[in-house]
């Protein structure tokens, strides 16, 4: 394990941008990685025939985000920055991957990626703990590196928000994304005998931990499907190992009577019963009974033929999301109705096409967390950026690792 390579993946992913010169950060967040891919372009110089299915797939959705608007005559191109950002994020993993391929050599292994993007999350969320439980600290540090202190603050307002707080600013659904992700990432590492890499027991524990919590601080939704994922893949890859079933609740046990000890502290309260009103609800009356699901559950409309087929070609307007929706699903069709949406969406699927030959389990998870997390907001383009450049990696693992010192062969611990 290297300290450099996961500060790397912490600033990278969750990149800090200086108050008083957010262009001269962004310039440094993407320019850096840019030029040092460009000055190892021969990592990726060989491709294979998915990868360059997936690039023109790309490149046409950016056409089509362009095109669409002007079909309609909207004006709104607003769409383009959702399809950029899959370039723009795939420029900075990219980045982050070839660092391990420089690092790791002969020894890559693609759950390598996996273990330092779980990590990231993780010491994100021991950020979140520093800034809220350290008076003042995250107001000196938006004070020299946030450009959008003011709207943060506002935010942080609302009730139960107490932890939606990360060096980057206000945290909210993309990060319980990230944490959902991790949380997979680290029981496929621990729990399946597929993986090419064995985690240790007490890196397990606290990382899943972190990540669960981020789950618990940055939004119900990751924390509901984490819950159910986990379930399925501690049942799914520890038939007959009691033992490992029983180790886990146990922890988890520990885990949640630790925080419900602590649920009328000044700092905690708001945040409890925002985070654990709908599942108590759920367990008592068995509805959710709280208006963020069911507002969801009305954002949820059969629009026209024409635009089912076409598209409105909006995607914001009039400041906010074009008919107010929070769905992601609703908000592709919306923009540029089923050729649009069928293309995302299949590129999504391909992209995590390769999965199934390593863990049929783990691909069926990542296929459900992605149904789930867009059925609320739309999440296709992370799922996207992420097994896209997994697949570079994919592309590069040796057949066989050599034996290590600690006697392992084929696997490895970390």
């Amino acid at each position: 394990m290297s300290k450099f390579i996961i500060i790397l993946f912490c600033i990278s992913i969750y990149p800090i941008t200086l108050r008083f010169s957010p262009v001269m950060s962004y310039a440094a967040i993407y320019g850096i990685p840019f030029c040092y891919l460009l000055c190892h372009f021969r990592q990726f110089v060989k491709i294979t025939k998915k990868q360059l299915m997936v690039t023109v797939m790309l490149f046409l959705l950016l056409l089509l985000s362009i095109f669409y608007p002007a079909l309609h005559g909207t004006g709104d191109y607003s769409y383009v920055k959702v399809i950029t950002f899959i370039f723009r994020k795939s420029v900075i993993y990219l980045f982050l991957v070839c660092i391990l391929l420089k690092y790791y050599k002969e020894k890559i292994r693609v759950e390598i990626f996996y273990y330092y993007f779980a990590l990231a999350n993780a010491i994100y969320v021991v950020g979140t703990l520093c800034f809220v439980f350290v008076p003042g600290l995250h107001q000196l540090w938006f004070k020299i590196f946030s450009e959008n202190v003011e709207n943060t603050n506002v935010l942080l307002q609302s009730f139960g928000y107490t932890f939606r707080i990360g060096w980057q600013g206000f945290s909210g659904f993309r990060m319980t994304l990230h944490c959902t992700l991790s949380c997979l990432f680290l029981l496929y590492m621990y729990y399946s005998r597929d993986s090419k890499i064995r985690i240790k027991k007490h890196v397990f524990f606290i990382s899943y931990a972190l990540c669960f919590m981020g789950n618990m601080f940055y939004g119900r939704s990751g924390l509901a499907v984490t819950v159910l994922l986990t379930i399925v893949a501690i049942v799914a890859w520890n038939r007959g190992q009691l033992k490992k079933i029983f180790r886990f609740v146990i922890a988890g046990a520990f885990f949640i009577m630790a925080i419900y000890i602590f649920r009328d502290a000044p700092l905690i309260s708001d945040w409890y019963e925002w985070m654990s009103r709908p599942f108590i609800n759920l367990l008592k009356s068995g509805s959710f009974q709280n208006a963020s699901f069911s507002s969801l559950s009305d954002m949820y409309f059969l629009p026209g033929g024409k635009t089912i087929l076409w598209g409105d070609g909006y995607f914001t307007k009039n400041g906010g999301y074009y008919m107010n929706t929070d769905s992601g699903f609703m908000r592709n069709i919306l923009f540029w109705g089923m050729i649009g949406g069928v293309l995302s969406y299949f590129t999504t699927v391909y992209c995590m096409w390769d999965l199934r030959k390593k863990n049929i389990v783990f691909f069926l998870m990542f296929c459900v967390a992605f149904i789930l997390f867009e059925y609320k907001g739309d999440t296709y383009y992370e799922f996207i950026t992420l097994f896209y450049v997994i697949a570079f990696m994919d592309a590069r693992e040796t057949k066989k690792l050599p034996d290590l010192e600690m006697g392992l062969e084929k696997k490895w611990s970390i």
